[in-house]
């Protein structure tokens, strides 16, 4: 039992050191062009997005070096053979697609109706001919495979279990989401990439509220990775169409108050996962 606790301990440790290598060393040119310490020429300052997009890969690599070492192609196959499982309770497919939209909408109409703030209708390009409505599902694709929630390969279904296994389910997630957070850090040093526009320590409450409620929701659907990975890629697509922030260097109350929704989002999903597991203990007792 110990050495199992050892190898855990050891292979997340090895996971998080090979993400933030893969992901930082991608990313360190435009954030040393950031910080003014070397300059890059346009032709190279014009392929950060692409850096950005490929280093959102780097949870994923992390887990197929790690299986792959550890229990070779046959485990990287089992890996995605279980990454793939579609045969989940239709609530946990309804919770991922609209836990995401729900919070934004009400933190975006909370903050216009207050008048905290004036926050706009969209952050799609202007002068789209086409609705909404139509744009959203190849949006969706696009980030559930290349927009973010790539990562929940690495995140839910690879770090996840041996920190919650160590830590509980609450421990690890916050653990894991302190971890997801400090990640993303680099972008804040890059010029015009966006994350700057606001807070970075918002943003790591933020990364903490959704692991938690992340960690929940997948042992929730009986470790089912596709539920993670569609919440993760929905919280990235609600954010254009209900807004919570400017895509511009200003006050941002909107981000905040969604931070907020999230964190309340995610100590309602404490209580009531804890609830269930509290009644269960008593039903197996009787």
């Amino acid at each position: 039992m110990e050495d199992e606790k050892r190898n855990n301990k050891r292979s997340v440790l090895f996971f998080f050191i090979i993400t933030f290598i893969f992901s930082w060393l991608l990313w360190l040119p435009f954030v040393l062009d950031g910080l003014g310490i070397i300059q890059l020429s346009e032709s190279i300052s014009s392929l950060m997005t692409l850096a950005v997009m490929i280093g959102a890969f780097g949870p994923l690599v992390s887990a197929l070096i790690l299986i792959g070492r550890n229990e070779g192609r046959a485990g990287i196959k089992q890996f995605f053979r279980n990454a793939f499982r579609f045969r989940v309770r239709p609530i946990y497919y309804i919770l991922a697609l609209a836990l995401p939209l729900i919070t934004a909408a009400v933190a975006h109409y909370f903050v216009n109706v207050t008048g905290i703030d004036r926050l706009p209708a969209n952050l799609l390009p202007e002068g789209l001919e086409i609705p909404v409505v139509v744009l959203i599902i190849p949006y969706f694709i696009f980030i559930l495979i290349l927009g973010g929630g790539q990562e929940e390969f690495g995140w839910r279904g690879y770090a996840q279990d041996p920190l919650q296994q160590r830590f509980g389910i609450l421990g690890g997630s916050i653990l894991l989401g302190i971890a997801w957070g400090m990640w993303h850090l680099p972008l804040w040093f890059m010029t015009g990439e966006g994350h700057a526009n606001y807070s970075f320590f918002a943003f790591l409450l933020y990364t903490i509220s959704m692991s938690v409620i992340l960690g929940w929701v997948y042992n929730a659907s009986g470790k089912k990775l596709v539920i993670p990975w569609i919440l993760h890629a929905i919280s990235n697509v609600s954010v254009p169409l209900f807004p919570v922030l400017h895509m511009a260097k200003v006050a941002q109350p909107g981000y905040w108050v969604w931070v907020a929704v999230n964190m309340l989002a995610a100590a309602i999903l404490t209580i009531l996962y804890l609830k269930k597991g509290a009644q269960k203990a008593i039903a197996a007792k009787a």
